[in-house]
């Protein structure tokens, strides 16, 4: 099974990059971080408190989220687009540091790279915990104030804060693994980010073939 895996902190271009990734080397596509957000968005459905651990189990627990050709469905509704809303990427940061909603999570990410095969799966913690035999990590990186513009002006406001989150949760922090591509996208259009990263690509299944 061959895994492309991009890591990095929000506005990076993670996803934008994973797709053009995907598209480019005819591989599968899985962006981890929409299974947290079906997910948050049935706990605000349900009017869970998200801070409380347990009532965000119990309140997702019979929740049925699908990922598929980019399509984010939960309970057989397309939820594509509501996923995406600022309360929502709110919410799917702060029940990301619950150990038992990682744990399912990380299973049912997994489940679907075996189901789907060769894919390109981005997140965070994906190099460090989802897949850290991947065949390739990528992290992504990029000036604070960069990043920040590149989001809607609410979800600007509180990167610091999910910056926080993300690096000094207890369960699976982001962090830079040190066989990571690291790659500065704060001067770098995409195109050219996706150029440095199908190289890296090749040359790894270059080694793969020769070691083989």
């Amino acid at each position: 099974m061959e895994v492309l895996a991009i890591d990095g902190l929000a506005g990076t271009g993670k996803s934008t990059l994973a797709r053009m990734l995907a598209k480019r080397l005819v591989l599968n596509y899985l962006d981890t971080g929409a299974t947290f957000r079906m997910t948050a968005w049935a706990a605000l459905k349900a009017n869970a408190n998200l801070d409380d651990e347990a009532e965000v189990v119990r309140a997702t627990e019979g929740a049925a989220i699908s990922f598929e050709n980019g399509t984010c469905i939960v309970d057989g509704v397309d939820v594509s687009s509501k996923v995406r809303s600022d309360d929502v990427s709110a919410a799917a940061s702060k029940i990301a540091v619950h150990p038992q909603i990682r744990q399912k999570l990380l299973k049912w990410q997994r489940s679907w790279v075996d189901k789907h095969g060769d894919s390109v799966v981005e997140g965070r913690d994906t190099t460090s915990v989802v897949f850290p035999d991947a065949s390739l990590k990528v992290f992504l990186e990029a000036d604070a104030g960069v990043r920040a513009a590149r989001r809607s002006e609410a979800a600007a406001d509180s990167t610091a804060a999910r910056d926080q989150r993300d690096t000094g949760r207890a369960t699976a922090p982001l962090v830079k693994v040190p066989d990571a591509l690291v790659i500065d996208t704060t001067r770098l259009s995409l195109q050219e980010v996706e150029t440095l990263v199908v190289k890296a690509w090749k040359r790894q299944k270059s080694r793969q073939r020769e070691i083989g």
